[in-house]
């Protein structure tokens, strides 16, 4: 498939060479510049439906060179699509700061989904917020469900729950609603006290484990303070008072280890249960594509 790809694309070269030299010999040199700009547009859209983004990039920077300059901004929006599609986030990132204009909805909501693949959520959501509405008509309900997104890779459900809620008055036949209805069940969600649970440790040890439903370690952690507070005492009367006191160290570890694993047990639950809701709210928000409906520049279409 690789080796199919690449004489693909030598062929194309070569083909592009070919009309060089014939237009040079035809002596029309706007027939001549519409071939050419035509077979690029062609090979730099087979490029891209490839995946081959690294070659469709500097593919595209030679269309550049073929066509006006007016055509300069959408297709440099072009690369960082394919810089974003290959995983250069901070290429990304890095070309639309460098941008002094500002920046349309499109380039902002690539921005933001590079800063968010980044872990940049609060920076992500404020790119979304700068998109301007049109004219007398709603913001771009893919807006919204970016925003959601955004908001539920950052843990941050209430906020997530109010620009779902937000979209979904604005565009009640896009997914918003769903996203909305589900989000709403967030604080129905099972939670576990940290508190609660290192009290109960603190009263009798592994109890704390068992209510973050860490059975396996509430057992270990009864066993090992049982076990070493027995030894204790037992050599303690025996009359090895430097063993008891040995084992009465360890005993107090294992008592105070139990309390704040008790503790990080019932966060650990608390994580696990927003983890799965949050990847199932995700579930039901498609996939960001830049070019969504098919819609490629305008020079390469």
């Amino acid at each position: 498939m690789r080796l199919t790809s690449v004489l693909t694309g030598c062929a194309l070269r070569g083909l592009l060479a070919a009309l060089s030299a014939i237009a040079a010999l035809s002596g029309d040199p706007a027939t001549a510049a519409d071939n050419l700009v035509g077979f690029q547009s062609a090979f730099v859209r087979s490029l891209y439906r490839e995946g081959r983004h690294f070659e469709c990039i500097a593919e595209t920077r030679r269309l550049m060179g073929l066509l006006p300059a007016a055509h300069e901004r959408e297709l440099e929006h072009f690369i960082n699509v394919n810089y974003y599609l290959a995983g250069q986030y901070r290429t990304v990132v890095r070309n639309l700061q460098a941008r002094n204009e500002k920046r349309d909805n499109d380039a902002l909501m690539l921005y933001s989904q590079a800063l968010a693949r980044l872990g940049s959520y609060a920076e992500a959501v404020r790119a979304l917020n700068d998109a301007a509405s049109p004219p007398g008509r709603a913001v771009d309900g893919e807006l919204f469900v970016r925003s959601v997104e955004i908001r539920l890779l950052a843990g941050d459900f209430a906020s997530a729950y109010e620009k779902a809620r937000e979209g979904a008055a604005l565009h009640p036949d896009s997914v918003l609603p769903s996203l909305r209805d589900r989000l709403a069940s967030h604080d129905a969600l099972a939670s576990r006290s940290r508190s609660l649970a290192a009290a109960l440790s603190a009263v009798f040890p592994g109890a704390g484990q068992a209510y973050a439903g860490r059975t396996a370690d509430a057992l270990l952690s009864a066993a090992a303070v049982l076990a070493l507070g027995a030894g204790s005492v037992l050599t303690w009367r025996a009359g090895h008072r430097g063993v008891a006191f040995t084992l009465g160290f360890f005993t107090a570890l294992a008592y105070g280890g139990g309390i704040y694993g008790a503790w990080n047990a019932a966060g650990e639950y608390n994580r696990s249960q927003n983890e799965r809701f949050a990847s199932e709210a995700q579930s039901l928000i498609p996939e960001y594509r830049p070019y969504r409906n098919g819609d490629l520049p305008g020079p390469l279409r």
